[in-house]
């Protein structure tokens, strides 16, 4: 019978097969990542501030009206004619500081706000390339499991069937089999989810395919590294953000308070020429303005409020980042237990050890493995949001 490829050697699996395909890179995500949701509503609220300017472009609040009419007559006893007449409407907007100050915030936070969204998107980019790549190593881990369990069940029962093992080490193997077959059916699921992850952030295939390792971790200068985070371009934007919609309520109030339209008209009556210019004013209904103004004022003091909020949060996860940053242990690469293993099988297989005595080992080498990635995992989980939160 032909002998199984050596189960034993966990580290080596680590390297997926990807003869047929060179394995992704968080770069080669990133070069195909799809626009975000919030980048999308970033544009459109982008837009709508744009138009809200436009309609109030020079000093007008909204774009002028033409009519033009006409009417046949034939009087008694004269020849007919045709009475024509052309009027236009120019509703004033008489607050251009007002307007000003939009479009002078709107200038400044546009850069802020894209830069914040793109780097928002490279950060999930990042977390969930790094949630993949740890899903995908820790699959081949339990596949590597399950095929040691599988062949130390095989030597189990030959031992039990020459006589040099009791029935009931066995069943404990055949049980461990069991459990490692669970593990690795998790594993196949948390990967699934990580890759469906990825491909709603990028244009990926649907099926994964190899993740390259993240490589070394890149070094974070730590000096006056709390000042720095708190100067970060996130901070900034949160602040362009509520100025914006400050304004833009100002300019809504400015809009809604704008009465005076100037007006003007040519015409012909019979033989006579008429052209007439003047202004009108919509009068307020009694109270309007003061409505208006409250209205206003507790909108603004609800973009205050999230503003503080949002500043808030933004602290306290800069403070949790220093934190876990401070405290963060140094890398080590993923162990590589392929000779232990092999050595416990040996004895395994010589009778020296029981399969529960060589249990309980093989847990430990593969947890302290796991353990392994998950702080590679999470250390370049870390050092991406740190340098998101910098400048």
């Amino acid at each position: 019978m032909k002998r199984p490829r050596s189960p034993w050697v966990l580290a080596a699996v680590l390297a997926l097969p990807a003869a047929a395909q060179a394995p992704l890179s968080y770069a080669d995500l990133l070069a195909r990542v799809r626009p975000t949701t919030e980048q999308y509503r970033l544009e459109s609220r982008l837009a709508d501030l744009q138009m809200q300017l436009q309609d109030t472009r020079g000093f007008l609040r909204e774009g002028p009206t033409v009519s033009l009419e006409g009417a046949a007559r034939r009087p008694s006893g004269l020849p007919s004619y045709t009475d024509k007449a052309a009027e236009i409407e120019f509703p004033l907007f008489l607050a251009p500081r007002v307007r000003g100050e939009l479009e002078a915030s709107l200038g400044q936070a546009h850069p802020l706000l894209a830069e914040s969204a793109r780097r928002e998107a490279a950060l999930r980019v990042k977390f969930g390339y790094l949630e993949a790549w740890l899903a995908q190593r820790t699959l081949a881990l339990r596949e590597a499991d399950l095929a040691t369990v599988e062949h130390w069940l095989e030597v189990t029962r030959g031992r039990a069937r020459d006589g040099k093992e009791p029935a009931y080490q066995v069943d404990l193997v055949e049980g461990e089999r069991m459990k490692a077959q669970q593990d690795l059916d998790e594993a196949r699921t948390r990967m699934a989810e990580a890759w469906a992850a990825i491909v709603a952030l990028a244009d990926v295939p649907a099926t994964p395919v190899p993740l390259a390792d993240p490589g070394v971790v890149q070094p974070v200068p730590e000096e006056d590294i709390q000042v720095r985070l708190r100067q970060g371009p996130l901070r900034r934007a949160l602040q362009a953000q509520a100025d914006l919609e400050t304004r833009s309520l100002r300019l809504k109030e400015a809009q809604a308070q704008a009465r005076w339209s100037l007006r003007t008209s040519y015409g012909t009556e019979a033989e006579d020429h008429i052209l007439r210019l003047g202004v009108s004013v919509r009068l307020p209904r009694p109270g309007e303005s003061a409505v208006l103004k409250q209205s206003i004022d507790a909108q603004i003091r609800v973009v205050r409020g999230e503003l503080r909020q949002a500043l808030a949060e933004l602290d306290a996860r800069i403070l949790g980042v220093w934190y876990r940053f401070r405290k963060a242990s140094e890398v080590t690469p993923v162990p590589d237990f392929s000779r232990a293993l092999a050595t416990v099988e040996a004895r395994l297989a010589s009778g020296q050890d029981q399969p529960s005595e060589a249990f309980p080992i093989r847990r430990q080498l593969l947890e302290a493995q796991m353990a392994a990635l998950k702080r590679i995992q999470a250390r370049h989980a870390l050092t991406a949001e740190i340098q998101y939160l910098l400048p």
